[in-house]
């Protein structure tokens, strides 16, 4: 008991330094969702992200949640419970948001479908203000909550190079490149996916913003791979292309991906559909993949520059510096 207390109090009084920093650097920035905590105290492995979210009135309503890391070592049930009632506590106390704003989830590596899974279905939906655009956030039923706060930054670059362009948002999950490339005025943006509850929910997110068009900015659901193939044969281009894959999917209406496998074949795809002097932006969570720039340039029918940009991509508010890894492809004029 003493132990649990003595890591909340540490807990606490880190949260309220970086809150302290952050909540400035947010303020001034615009930004009203950011990681408060990434795992700073070995001892105390959380993340904590902290949603503002918009309301009627003038004042924006915070939401906490806070993600569990698995531990290395095992803790009963009961201990765990009892430890994160302690953490909760402090985490409450520590910003003033009440309890029942406040979220816990445990984070594993999670592998294919797994990390889409809902842990709750009261779809407790806020909306969250992101530059120019609005999202909808589930900061309850879902492991995530629809929004990949570390690429920030990288939406940001969409906004601003998205004009007049026709984006291909691949993997698009619940569509946030897609609001912000429509929102930065691309003439046309398809996002594919293979998940309907996501589609339905970048729908969600596109008419929040008034840019849901089905002409315009289609929806469609498919195999990305499947998708890239008929888009060649049909002989399709693109101006800007997001390609997020996850690390690891074995759907049952597709053949199973594995990013550190498959990103060669996957990139050379994307390139095949990218229009001249157009613009490929590749990331992944994935740790171990082993992403050759040389094997890439040399086995593209295309010649092309390759950039590694994740430095540029991450922002201020993720200790972890390698939450992801990002890189710019493009035509070598």
């Amino acid at each position: 008991m003493e132990k649990n207390q003595y890591q909340a109090e540490f807990f606490k009084n880190r949260l309220q330094k970086r809150f302290k920093h952050l909540s400035k650097w947010a303020r001034r920035e615009g930004i009203f969702a950011y990681r408060l905590y990434d795992k700073d105290i070995p001892e105390v492995p959380l993340a904590v992200d902290l949603y503002l979210a918009e309301t009627d009135g003038m004042e924006k309503t915070a939401f906490l949640v806070i993600y569990l890391y698995k531990r290395p070592y095992e803790k009963s049930q009961d201990e765990e419970k009892e430890w994160l009632l302690e953490i909760e506590e402090a985490a409450s106390s520590s910003l003033s948001i009440p309890k029942e704003r406040i979220f816990t989830k445990l984070r594993e590596k999670q592998k294919g479908k797994n990390q889409y899974e809902k842990v709750n279905s009261n779809k407790n939906l806020i909306r969250v203000k992101e530059g120019e655009c609005l999202f909808y956030i589930n900061v309850e039923d879902y492991l995530d909550s629809g929004l990949f706060l570390d690429h920030r930054p990288a939406r940001s670059m969409i906004f601003k190079e998205a004009r007049n362009k026709k984006v291909l948002n691949l993997f698009s999950y619940t569509g946030s490149f897609s609001v912000h490339a429509a929102k930065g005025g691309a003439s046309s943006v398809d996002s594919v996916d293979l998940s309907n509850t996501y589609l339905n929910w970048a729908k969600e997110n596109l008419e929040l913003n008034k840019l849901f068009d089905e002409e315009k900015n289609r929806l469609i659901k498919s195999d990305v791979i499947r998708f890239l193939e008929k888009a060649i044969e049909e002989e399709k281009k693109w101006d800007l292309i997001i390609c997020d894959p996850p690390t690891f999917s074995n759907s049952k209406s597709a053949d199973v991906f594995d990013v550190n496998r498959d990103w060669l074949k996957l990139c050379l795809l994307c390139l095949d559909v990218l229009s001249k002097n157009g613009r490929l932006y590749f990331s992944t969570n994935s740790q171990k993949i082993k992403f050759d720039e040389e094997e890439l340039i040399n086995s593209s029918k295309k010649k092309i520059r390759v950039r590694d940009i994740t430095r540029a991509s991450i922002p201020e508010d993720f200790r972890n510096q390698k939450i992801h890894k990002m890189w710019m492809i493009e035509e070598d004029k």
